[in-house]
């Protein structure tokens, strides 16, 4: 597989076009082997790799770098490709990177118990109906009379939150430039090809060293593969990365003209919204649809859909327009709520913050005062809010988040994530009124680190954190008054806490201990 920007499945037919026999005009007889060639003039052998043919295809181009890029990409939004012939490019510019999910997102994994997987290629015919996207590579050794074994094993499950993408809706993105497909769902596992000749001894129906049988000394012999088959058993294949990768798509065809339900804003309230909140109970069947729509509008909120998340909630009060249920009316409360967050996560910051203080003081004005609002709104705000328009504050919030998310493992926070976060904090602590204790964040930033798995990005943020510090109690240890003879850096006249090297590392060590795991001595 070629890689430049994005992943791209290099799986031409050229290979085997290219000794294709060339029949004269008199009707001569083909060159020797060129008789199975001939299927290349058939209808059957022209559309052998045809898209419509492979909705499901097994990517087994793709290297680990090409697995990382997608990985990637589909953990914010659904993955665009074009996909022509045995030929598939990953549209990797074709979304919007202010706002991410703004065009769907995936579902979290579905874990299965699993279990491996055979399949025997024997010929070019049974190549392409089984391996479409392997041809390229693949079909000189099928054609010089190898066969091949394949085994795999499927982990989980994503599935997109959006049933359908749409033409127009693609245009407006030059990037999205020859879309034909998306991937509506992968499936995560490991894979691993060889050639038959290179395999010794059946092994417990497993070749490739699945599980406890597996032969060790076959798995350095394929010729592709893609994750550890080794590291897949049913108990344990969704907390082994190496049995997690992407290996194999379903594919649907863009659909043409726009989506039927366009993601709204905030809706209109009036006094009329404002009605009393009354108890709902779905008895009809538009009232059991609304209750699904309300339900599917909390997955893709989750999932960071926002606009698919909105569209439900459009559907919802549509199908149950009752006053006390409806996502536009503020004294709706959980649904009113939840509105304002799926606003913020398409990319609407203030509008939604605007949504979710009516909604509190629709349903919460006696019970908690404006300063507690206000903290409510900007703390939802640092959860939910998406795009390149977020304020400062937003923006803060966002980054605390973040690092709370990541530092306390409610979250799997990629080391990058935490170091976008960090750097944002430390960037509009100064401009933050009041400015926040950078204690607040020590404990959250190292665990964010240490969790990623990056001990040496977790110790160069702590030490950042005391160097911030400001001259005073802020930074001086008032047991040890003023020691400069202790001090071994920080940019400040009163030294760094006073602290000598080896006892930052020993509070460091402690610190990351209980925050988990432990980056002690590293």
């Amino acid at each position: 597989m070629k890689h430049a920007s994005s992943p791209l499945l290099s799986l031409s037919v050229a290979l085997a076009l290219s000794s294709a026999v060339v029949v004269s005009a008199c009707g001569a007889p083909p060159a020797p082997g060129g008789a199975g060639k001939l299927a290349d003039k058939t209808f059957a052998g022209q559309n052998r790799c045809n898209p419509k043919n492979h909705d499901r295809p097994f990517i087994v181009e793709w290297d680990a770098t090409d697995q990382s890029t997608f990985q990637s990409y589909a953990a914010n939004d659904i993955v665009v490709v074009k996909y022509e012939g045995c030929e598939m490019k990953v549209l990797d510019g074709c979304r919007n990177d202010a706002v991410k999910g703004d065009g769907g997102s995936y579902s979290p994994v579905q874990w299965t118990s699993g279990g491996v997987e055979i399949l025997d290629i024997h010929d070019q015919t049974e190549l392409y109906a089984k391996l479409p996207l392997g041809a390229a590579t693949l079909s000189g050794k099928v054609e010089s009379g190898e066969k091949l074994h394949m085994e795999y094993y499927v982990s989980g499950t994503r599935t997109a939150t959006r049933d359908s993408v749409f033409r127009k809706d693609l245009e407006k993105n030059p990037r999205c430039a020859g879309a034909t497909h998306f991937v509506y769902a992968y499936n995560l596992g490991a894979f691993a090809i060889a050639t038959q000749s290179n395999l010794k001894g059946e092994v417990h129906g497993s070749y490739l060293g699945f599980g406890a049988g597996g032969s060790k000394a076959n798995e350095t012999k394929t010729d592709k593969k893609g994750g550890e088959l080794s590291a897949c058993k049913a108990d344990s294949a969704k907390e082994v990365d190496s049995c997690k990768v992407p290996i194999r798509l379903t594919m649907r065809e863009i659909s043409p003209g726009e989506s039927p339900t366009k993601a709204a804003g905030v809706g209109p309230v009036s006094d009329q919204s404002l009605n009393a909140v009354g108890a709902l109970q779905a008895t009809s069947d538009a009232e059991k649809k609304a209750v699904a729509l309300l339900q599917s509008a909390q997955s893709k909120k989750q999932s960071g859909d926002g606009k698919g998340c909105l569209a439900d909630l459009d559907a919802h009060d549509v199908q149950d327009p009752r006053p006390g249920g409806l996502s536009t009316a503020p004294a709706s409360g959980k649904n009113a709520g939840l509105r304002a967050e799926c606003v913020m996560l398409s990319g609407q910051c203030e509008a939604g913050k605007v949504a979710f203080r009516k909604a509190l003081e629709a349903t919460k004005s006696g019970e908690i005062g404006p300063d507690r609002m206000d903290a409510i709104v900007q703390a939802e705000a640092g959860q939910w809010c998406r795009g390149a328009n977020m304020g400062d504050k937003d923006k803060f919030a966002a980054a605390g988040q973040t690092l709370t998310a990541g530092g306390t493992g409610t979250q799997t926070k990629s080391v990058a994530q935490c170091q976008e976060a960090f750097d944002t904090w430390m960037r509009l602590r100064p401009r933050m009124d009041p400015k926040p204790k950078l204690d607040a964040v020590t404990a959250t930033a190292v665990g964010c680190f240490a969790k990623a798995g990056d001990c040496g990005a977790a110790w160069r943020a702590y030490r950042a954190i005391n160097d911030a510090k400001e001259p005073g109690p802020e930074r001086r240890e008032p047991a040890r008054g003023r020691r400069p003879e202790r001090v071994t850096h920080g940019p400040s006249p009163d030294g760094w806490k006073g602290y000598t090297e080896e006892e930052t590392r020993r509070a460091f060590d402690g610190l990351s201990e209980s925050m988990g795991p432990s980056c002690k001595g590293k």
